[in-house]
């Protein structure tokens, strides 16, 4: 019987290294875990202020695009005009010199 108690001794100090080594690496597991899920929220944030930046970038240059295609066809219009009187418009276009 004392065989059969220092058996289940010796069984349940290996059950319980074993049992302590795995609860280390779960731990550890959990906190590469946290830390990777902190680096992906900082990239997210970081993802999102560029996204907003360029959001605001390209509604500039679709204004830009807008204002660009009216003052073409006013161009193609006085071009077409003049083609057809021979004589250029008198009242000058307002037309932006520079481009803003």
């Amino acid at each position: 019987m004392i065989k059969g108690v220092i058996a289940f001794v010796i069984l349940a100090v290996i059950a319980g290294a074993l049992g302590y080594r795995w609860y280390e690496q779960q731990i550890a597991l959990q906190q590469r875990q946290e830390e990777q899920i902190v680096e992906l929220n900082q990239q997210v944030k970081k993802m999102q202020g560029e996204n907003e930046t360029l959001k605001a970038q390209l509604a500039k240059v679709q204004d830009e695009e807008g204002r660009l295609a009216a003052t073409n066809e006013l161009l193609t219009k006085a071009i077409e005009q003049s083609k057809l009187t021979g004589k250029i418009a008198e009242k000058p276009l307002n037309l932006p010199y520079p481009p803003k």
